[in-house]
């Protein structure tokens, strides 16, 4: 449902919370989480006025419906000192007469992890303001309410971070409650609760939402690749037909999405009373696990015959008393992460009528503007499937992958910001992502690596990318009074690291421990350490120090921004002087001509030569020479999807284009994935939005396309070698859209630009026979190049 922008005042969020009397909302012992439900009976009459808003929070989750129809799903993840509320638009879905709001809550419990991105207090409760027709549904004699009984949550094995696995008995939990025929009598009256500013823990203070309601698109099913029971015509279920299944029957099908999505799910069927649904997600078929939910093996993504689908089941009782004009739905409170979804059915003595499987897509609804193509098709299949690679890992947060964790990591964070920056003039989520974070803060000065989570865990280098996100922010949107507010907190994350600096110009990297996690990439060579490299005895740590050095210039450039001149110089003095301590330092192995990972050994990683063309450490011919022989190199760890964009970013600035290699990716493409895998450490994640580096690349290098000046009023043209025809595309910035078109000539490339007038334009010095038009609102440059 699309939401209209409104602006929300604290009056529209205030007052008590609902709750249930005491002891009637406690979790089973064998569950993660409660549930209850709100219903409430309102009448309106048409015309209607339009908009009619509610406004909605939950501790710690609602799903909305309106009149049966799924609305809305929240609240936005809490973090910090901060809880949301949601307005949502209900206009659209009352019909004249009575209608029937009905709004299921989750609450997880503080004994378990439950869904580690999701705050909660442990105590069930909604807040819910808006007048529909005549009812105030502030309060609580609007309401009836009622604790789900025979409800359980899990936390799974594969989905050990989320505890969203649901064994549902069907006949205890009233599957008819969201119909106007349902008598709800018996369900009591919510009390208001007015100890909550008293409380030990109280529930922060809401604002509104910071960014739109999630996608919620129907989405076909388009085949079976394999069932228990190939006489039923299967197909009938795809196209909208039923399916029956016969008494003391146990038949298993696997129906086929098409491509990996995040959707809810939902089952409708009739009769079969005692009969068992059994509901499993999966992202691929595979070979059996070696360990779940981290050591997979998988290659053919797509292979049902030798492979096999493994996830966290779902396990829903019937009750038999679905018909053909009410059906009995079991939809999981949660989105599930899939490609093949496996349904298996084990009736008793009625047989069972399955009506439909709906899949109801989800994601954060980012509008898409920025495009790609080329005269190469595997580009266009890289930026497609980077596209929803990148729309899977982001919700109400961003996500490093939605099947097993859900949760926003800082390195994941910083990829998908500025690929989404290519993409879209929306920064909603990148805006929500450097507050989270900044929320995050210790007193060591670090940022979580992970936020929101009520697990913290500290991966130091992660606060260093967090920086990095805020320049490039600047760089792309360049909003001076949103970068300031984090001056401070940047300032702690460089103190840290200023703290940890030994006089020969090393970081020395704290042992790590259960919260404390020194990890730079998932590579082979460091995948008994869990992605660390050897430091040695001092703890000596190269790649952070190269990784400091970087992160004081890039701080640097947000200070100059803010009008913080001494602290800019300040930070640029520290960056200068440190640059040439670990020049002459003992990082350098003078034999190999490659930079150690620690201050003893032989040199190790790709990584080290990176991050010292990044920091720039290390420039001009000397990059070159020493990324094109470090790629090279077999005795050094490369890097992973995850480190491939500041990989490729190094390459480029060092000039050694010819070196970037997409075989990675289009093995990827060999292997019938639809969305871009975490590693191939692991092989666990099918969708990891780190690998979309496309999104970036294609723009930035193939059209050439990036800021010259912050917030985009400036921009750089200036495409790299390639081998292609020709390219095209445009790139969103805040004063609107730049378009590039370039085509191969004997004589060079004709290269067209499109820019918004009054904007910059930096050309490269080779560029020839120039030539402008000008318009009201655009500005048109051909050129040679």
């Amino acid at each position: 449902m699309v939401q209209t922008e409104k602006v929300v005042t604290k009056q529209d969020l205030g007052g008590p919370w609902f709750e249930l009397p005491a002891d009637t909302h406690a979790a089973s012992p064998d569950s993660v989480a409660s549930t209850m439900r709100f219903r409430a009976r309102v009448t309106i009459e048409f015309p209607a006025p339009a908009p009619i808003w509610v406004h909605i929070s939950a501790d710690s989750r609602y799903k909305l419906h309106v009149n049966g129809a799924f609305v809305a799903a929240g609240p936005a993840k809490p973090s910090g000192r901060t809880w949301f509320a949601d307005t949502v638009d209900v206009a659209a879905l009352l019909v004249p007469g009575e209608n029937i709001i009905g709004i299921d809550v989750l609450t997880y419990t503080t004994t378990s992890l439950g869904n580690a991105s999701v705050q909660r207090t442990g105590r069930p409760g909604l807040l819910v303001r808006g007048t529909v027709g005549e009812t105030d549904l502030s309060a609580p004699a609007a309401w009836r309410c009622c604790v789900v009984k025979g409800r359980q949550f899990h936390q799974g094995r594969n989905t050990l971070f989320l505890g969203i696995q649901e064994t549902m008995d069907g006949a205890a939990s009233e599957h008819d409650w969201l119909t106007s025929s349902f008598d709800d009598a018996a369900w009591q009256v919510p009390s208001l609760d007015n100890q909550e500013p008293f409380r030990a823990t109280p529930r922060p203070p809401l604002a509104p939402r910071p960014i739109p309601q999630l996608t919620l698109a129907p989405m076909p099913l388009i085949g079976v690749p394999k069932t228990t029971d190939p006489g039923i015509d299967w197909s009938r279920l795809l196209g909208g037909g039923t399916i029956d299944i016969p008494p003391r029957s146990d038949i298993s099908v696997d129906l086929d999405a098409g491509f990996l999505m995040t959707a809810f799910l939902a089952v409708a069927m009739e009769a079969g009373k005692g009969a068992r649904l059994q509901l499993t997600a999966a992202e691929c078929y595979e070979q059996p696990p070696t360990d779940i939910p981290w050591l997979r093996r998988k290659a053919d993504r797509t292979d049902h015959v030798t492979g096999d689908l493994y996830g966290d089941p779902d396990q829903y009782l019937v009750s038999g008393t679905g018909t053909p004009e009410v059906a009995e739905v079991f939809s999981p409170f949660w989105f599930r992460t899939f490609r093949y979804v496996r349904l298996r059915i084990t009736t008793a003595d009625s047989p069972l009528r399955l009506q439909s499987v709906e899949l109801t897509l989800t994601h954060y609804p980012l509008d898409i503007t920025g495009t790609f193509s080329s005269s190469s098709d595997v580009h266009r299949q890289l930026w497609d499937v980077s596209v929803r690679t990148l729309l899977n890992c982001m919700h109400e947060t961003f996500e490093d992958c939605p099947f097993y964790e859900q949760l926003q990591y800082a390195m994941d964070t910083r990829s998908q910001a500025l690929f989404s920056l290519h993409l879209s003039a929306d920064d909603r989520l990148i805006r929500r992502a450097i507050e989270d974070f900044a929320a995050s803060g210790n007193p060591t000065g670090l940022t979580e690596s992970r936020s929101p989570s009520v697990e913290p865990q500290f991966i130091p280098g992660f606060s260093l990318y967090w920086i990095r996100m805020i320049a490039e922010h600047v760089d792309y949107v360049g909003d001076r009074s949103f970068a300031e507010r984090f001056i401070g907190r940047i300032d702690a994350v460089l103190g840290y690291f200023a703290d940890r600096l030994a006089p020969d110009g090393f970081v020395i990297s704290a042992e790590g421990d259960g919260i404390l996690w020194n990890f730079v990439d998932w590579t082979e060579a460091w995948r008994a350490s869990r992605g660390v490299p050897d430091l040695g005895p001092r703890r000596a740590n190269t790649i952070a120090t190269f990784m400091y050095v970087s992160a004081l210039r890039a701080a640097a450039s947000i200070a100059d921004f803010c009008g913080r001149d001494g602290l800019a110089q300040e930070y640029t003095s520290r960056a200068d002087a440190l640059t040439e301590t670990v020049r002459r330092g003992a990082a350098w192995d003078g034999d190999s001509g490659f930079y150690r990972d620690s201050d003893r050994g032989t040199p190790q990683s790709v990584h080290a030569q990176m991050w010292a063309v990044l920091s720039g450490v290390v420039q001009g011919g000397a990059a070159t020479d020493l990324l094109r022989r470090a790629v090279a190199d077999r005795q050094l760890a490369p890097c992973s999807y995850a480190t491939a964009l500041d990989l490729f970013d190094a390459l480029r600035n060092a000039h050694a284009h010819e070196t970037i290699d997409w075989t990675p990716w289009e093995d990827m493409l060999a292997q019938n994935l639809t969305t871009w895998a975490e590693d191939t450490v692991s092989l666990r994640s099918d969708c990891h939005a780190w690998g979309s580096v496309p999104l970036q690349h294609f723009p930035r290098y193939i059209l050439g396309v990036s800021p010259a000046a912050p917030g985009f009023t400036s921009v750089a043209i200036d495409p790299a070698p390639s081998e292609l025809d020709w390219a095209e595309g445009s790139v969103p910035t805040p004063h609107g859209p730049v378009g590039v078109a370039w085509k191969r000539t004997p004589s060079g490339k004709n290269v067209t630009v499109w820019v918004p007038a009054g904007l910059g334009v930096k050309l490269p010095a080779a560029t020839s026979a120039i030539s402008e038009h000008v318009t009201d609102d655009r500005r048109t440059l051909t050129f040679t190049l």
